[in-house]
């Protein structure tokens, strides 16, 4: 909750060139007297250094007030006022019109469509009395005159009704009526009174618990807004004397939404969420610090939260209750600790090849074949103008920016590299891929020459598809170690006979396990166009046809080189799952910088050119068509025949000058109207970690989910199942455990196969972060339902 001057979040400049009479954190508004301070929680107006008014920090209709005040006495500017509060100018001049027409007045009026409330303190008084009672909710509202839903909803929210908190006696607001059924004598319900029941685990009888509803009530009653409980340490944060706060999980929590995802968290964990944060920047004193910021952007992501602004229409306190906390950071505070970790760009970066290490050291039989692709990311807005990208999804090309992934076989990622401007995969690869696996230490300078005469064993293979097609390169990565595999680009020669070939055991590659299936494979060796010698394997279809594909590793086996070829999908397949699930598609920021002036980009004038020959044989075309038609008719031609011979003149001038216009110029060469820009990397690079991260622990937890689901397994339905359920959060610090009971899925099957995945994250003995509390998970019913289901019925039946 530490203060920031608007003009650094917004990322709008609106110091004045005077020095300013206000206070170093606040803002001047134009070069007025005025400037205004915003904390987390509060808008705080200055005049000089005297503070004279304040409002709520999302109360929009307060700040528009002092907007259209501040417009209507001409003390400052509308674009100073628009450029101050990062509005547009339409914004201030609409609530300067307001002003004026209808004074204060007229931003106080209700909203739209809502008259005023039936509620009054002489009605609550009645409410109250009629369920003392014993009557109903529904027979309440009859005798009150005020419908059903009124009076369960100001049940809900504590304004009607006996509770503990008004210390009368009887029962809880919440609590079923008298004639319901009441609990037998010597024992309390624990839904009213947090008491454990007869099944409470032990540890647990001293901790008070809380259902949904409860927590509802104490987050709306929250005196610095939604779920802001933590009232003294927020305030110490806040002076910049405290934070960040370490998780307590102090109360047991009940039905808590999302709680499934703390499943995911051993496997987060291993895949080093945590490890390596040194290298991130360190954020400023405040209530949340960076692993609780890492940690919570990961669980939105495992969560199927797809931006930070979905977090305004969730509850924040119940994903507070995830990170023991009393609730997460809102939209503004989360985008601005995510911009604070991303500026220092060299930081994400060398975060993002720490945890590459990380997992080669773990998987380093994964790393010696490596599949490159290319994703492009499209840019929907209107602010700016970015080169176009072919989008082979839309079969357009669009304004985008592009980024190249390297993946293991099986699909999980390794590195993702980003480029304001697409160099095309062959200069990519030799470029940007290459050089950042020599950094990881997997293509050394000692990798042997694969042109010599008796090569040795590659240091590398990389798989990609026909767009990095290029026997020049080929050659050039053979002589350092590195080996090619893609298909045969545009091969025409004669088929092969089918005698030739034979059926081989091809190894799959799949996310979480290998599969194989059975090829008809047959190879002999081709020169390629610049006379370099490589391997060709073709595989025979049923249809007949024999599709090619080449390699320059002179020694792995045919079968192997054909599956790792045919195992390439699974990257595709890992750029459609994290579009459709983990939006890997969105811009986390619209903002937009200047194109590197030293970039080289289109021509504008080759382009121009280019539209105009194109609309010239168009011209032609139908004049050709006119002259076929008028000679049909026996017509004359000569005059259509002359208009043809010019146009075919003025094609040729326009062709000699497209011959000698380069296709490329420098970006800074362009004309101020033609200038591009570029998506800034820093965001989307930190946010495509995370990704990364998430997609390897969801991948880490298929495996037991398919072993019990045995054959054709879908496991990450199930996973996403799992990570989106309601859980209990019970602490018992007396055992020093924190139990997440799973609430059950959709039916007995689904318990058992995610009972199975309980078992492998309880043996990691997994420690919560910043706490000393080990989580045990269960699940309700999954060993019964087991020992319940007959032996006697087989898959697909039913019961």
């Amino acid at each position: 909750m530490t203060f920031v001057p608007l003009h650094q979040l917004h990322g709008v400049s609106t110091m004045p060139s005077t020095l300013p009479m206000c206070p170093p954190e606040a803002v001047s508004i134009g070069n007025s007297c005025f400037a205004v301070l915003i904390s987390d929680d509060t808008f705080t107006y200055f005049s000089n250094l005297i503070p004279f008014d304040s409002h709520a920090a999302d109360d929009r209709t307060a700040m528009l007030l002092r907007i259209g005040r501040l417009a209507a006495i001409s003390a400052v500017s509308p674009q100073e006022l628009a450029d101050a509060f990062a509005v547009s100018r339409a914004t201030v001049q609409r609530a300067r019109r307001r002003y004026l027409a209808e004074g204060e007045a007229g931003f106080m009026k209700p909203r739209r469509g809502r008259g005023p409330s039936v509620f009054t303190p002489e009605l609550a008084e009645k409410a109250t009395a009629l369920l003392a009672s014993g009557l109903s909710g529904s027979a309440a509202a009859r005798v009150l005159g005020v419908s059903a839903p009124s009076v369960n909803k100001w049940r809900r929210q504590g304004l009607i009704g006996n509770t503990e908190a008004d210390g009368e006696p009887g029962r809880s607001a919440l609590a079923a009526p008298p004639d319901a059924g009441a609990a037998p004598e010597g024992r309390v319900d624990e839904e009213s009174t947090g008491a454990p029941g007869p099944e409470t685990a032990p540890g647990l009888e001293a901790q008070p618990q809380t259902d949904r509803s409860a927590r509802d009530r104490r987050d709306r009653q929250a005196p610095m807004g939604r779920a802001t409980c933590d009232v003294p340490a927020r305030v110490l944060a806040s002076c910049g004397q405290a934070g960040p706060v370490e998780p307590q999980f102090a109360a047991a929590a009940r039905g808590v939404r999302f709680g499934g995802v703390l499943a995911a968290l051993p496997a987060l964990l291993k895949e080093g969420l945590l490890s390596e944060t040194g290298l991130l920047p360190l954020l400023p004193k405040g209530y949340y610090g960076l692993p609780t910021i890492l940690l919570f952007l990961a669980f939105m992501t495992l969560a199927r939260v797809r931006n930070p602004e979905s977090l305004r229409y969730q509850a924040p306190g119940e994903w507070g209750a995830i990170l023991g906390l009393d609730r997460c950071p809102e939209v503004k505070t989360l985008r601005r600790k995510i911009a604070l970790i991303a500026d220092d760009e060299a930081g994400v970066r060398a975060w993002q090849l720490a945890l590459a290490r990380r997992w080669q050291a773990d998987e380093p039989e994964l790393w010696a074949t490596l599949a490159i692709d290319g994703h492009v990311k499209v840019y929907s807005g209107r602010k700016g103008r970015l080169p176009k990208h072919f989008v082979s999804r839309e079969k357009l090309c669009l304004p985008a920016s592009a980024s190249y992934w390297i993946n293991a076989l099986g699909g999980k990622p390794l590195l993702c590299l980003h480029k304001p401007l697409d160099p095309k995969m062959v200069a990519a690869i030799e470029a940007d891929v290459v050089p950042a696996l020599q950094e990881l230490g997997i293509v050394g300078a000692g990798a042997p020459d694969l042109t010599a005469e008796h090569p040795g064993q590659p240091a590398l293979t990389l798989v990609f598809d026909r767009e990095g097609w290029s026997p020049d390169l080929f050659r050039r990565l053979a002589r350092r170690g590195v080996a090619c595999l893609t298909w045969h680009k545009n091969f025409r020669g004669e088929d092969w006979p089918a005698e030739d070939f034979g059926a081989m055991t091809v190894p799959i590659h799949g996310p979480a396990a290998d599969g194989s299936a059975t090829m008809r494979l047959a190879e002999k060796p081709v020169t390629l166009p610049n006379g370099f010698r490589v391997r060709q394997i073709r595989r025979l279809l049923d249809n007949g046809r024999q599709v090619p594909l080449i390699t320059t590793d002179p020694h792995k086996p045919m079968a192997e080189v054909a599956g790792a070829m045919f195992s390439r999908w699974s990257q595709e397949n890992f750029f459609k799952y994290m579009r459709d699930e983990f939006n890997l598609d969105a811009l986390p920021t619209h903002e937009l910088e200047p194109l590197d002036p030293a970039a080289m980009v289109v021509n504008p004038l080759r382009r121009a050119y280019d539209k105009a020959i194109h609309r010239l044989d168009r011209q032609l075309g139908r004049l050709r068509n006119r002259i076929a038609d008028t000679a049909r008719k026996k017509q004359p031609t000569a005059e259509l025949r002359r208009e043809v011979r010019d146009l075919q003149d003025v094609r040729d001038i326009v062709r000699a000058s497209r011959r000698e216009t380069p296709k490329h110029c420098r970006a800074g060469d362009l004309d101020e109207a033609e200038q591009l820009d570029a998506l800034p990397a820093r965001e989307r690079l930190l946010l495509d970690v995370i990704r990364m991260i998430a997609y390897r622990a969801e991948t880490r937890m298929m495996l037991p989910v398919m072993q019990a689901q045995g054959h054709k397994p879908h496991p990450r339905k199930l996973l996403q199942a799992l990570l989106t359920a309601d859980a209990d959060i019970l602490p018992d610090p007396g055992n020093g455990l924190l139990r997440v009971h799973i609430l059950g899925l959709a039916n007995d099957a689904c318990d058992r196969w995610i009972d199975a995945v309980l078992s492998d994250l309880n043996a990691t003995e997994t420690v919560f972060p910043g706490t000393r509390l080990r989580i045990v998970y269960d699940i309700d019913g999954a060993s019964e339902s087991a020992r319940l289901v007959s032996p006697k019925i087989s898959r697909g039946q039913e019961v």
